[in-house]
């Protein structure tokens, strides 16, 4: 879908390098994740009500926050994709690697905020209903997030981009925890178990770390790195192409 709609919207999507295409391509993503993030939150927050399940209720408000996510990813696309100004006579890109670690701080406040909801249900347990409604749900849940880490992985690839990673990254980490909040339904509809509590704490240390390893990718073009063959090699070419107007080498 998102593919059918870079062709669509993205004019001249092919050129990946051209400051104005990769702003299409992230804005074009931004606001297909608020839209599927949105609806997320709505599915899980009424299935989080009906089954009482505190796993279910924070795992949609961590949809929420994919949202938010998502906006701030439209936001420093759009951004990034500036003109160079005299303020600014190298552009504003770097804005983009900022966005994707604002997205990356949001996934390790949403790691606290699941641990911390997560040790109160263990201390105060709570019977847990399930039903087809809410097993169906959170099967629709996990297959929509998997789609949108895709999509948001290979564009990331596409247009080198650590933002598209990062959001990637959330999206991953999402899939894992509404598949261990669908696991622990099923098991406590099954012997009646209370697992909710200590899977959420488990949810919440794995999404941690995704948050670390997003921080990671983004901040060091941030910081400054070694730049990578590809682009030395890249530059290498590109010189060299004028050799008839005296480039020996480089």
């Amino acid at each position: 879908m998102v593919s059918l709609l870079v062709r669509l919207v993205v004019r001249d999507y092919q050129d990946t390098e051209a400051p104005k295409v990769r702003q299409g391509y992230g804005i074009l993503c931004g606001i297909v994740g608020v839209i599927l993030n949105v609806f997320l939150f709505a599915g899980k927050f009424l299935a989080g009500l009906i089954s009482g399940s505190i796993a279910i209720t924070a795992d949609a408000f961590n949809n929420l926050s994919d949202a938010g996510s998502s906006i701030i990813t439209l936001v420093g696309f759009k951004m990034a994709g500036q003109e160079p100004d005299p303020h600014h006579p190298f552009g504003h890109g770097r804005i983009e690697y900022i966005a994707g670690l604002l997205v990356s701080v949001a996934i390790l406040i949403m790691s606290f905020e699941l641990v911390k909801s997560s040790i109160n249900k263990i201390l105060h347990p709570e019977p847990i209903e399930s039903s087809p409604l809410i097993i169906g749900i959170l099967i629709v849940s996990i297959l929509i997030k998997m789609y949108m880490a895709f999509y948001n992985k290979q564009i990331g690839k596409r247009i080198n981009s650590a933002a598209m990673g990062a959001t990637a990254m959330d999206s991953m980490s999402d899939t894992v925890a509404t598949t261990v909040v669908l696991i622990t339904t099923l098991v406590a509809a099954a012997t009646g178990l209370h697992l909710d509590g200590w899977c959420g704490v488990g949810v919440g240390i794995f999404v941690f770390f995704a948050g670390v390893n997003a921080v990671k990718d983004t901040i060091g073009p941030l910081l400054g790195q070694p730049p990578e063959p590809e682009f030395v090699d890249k530059i290498e070419r590109i010189i060299l192409r004028y050799e008839a107007e005296g480039v020996l080498g480089m």
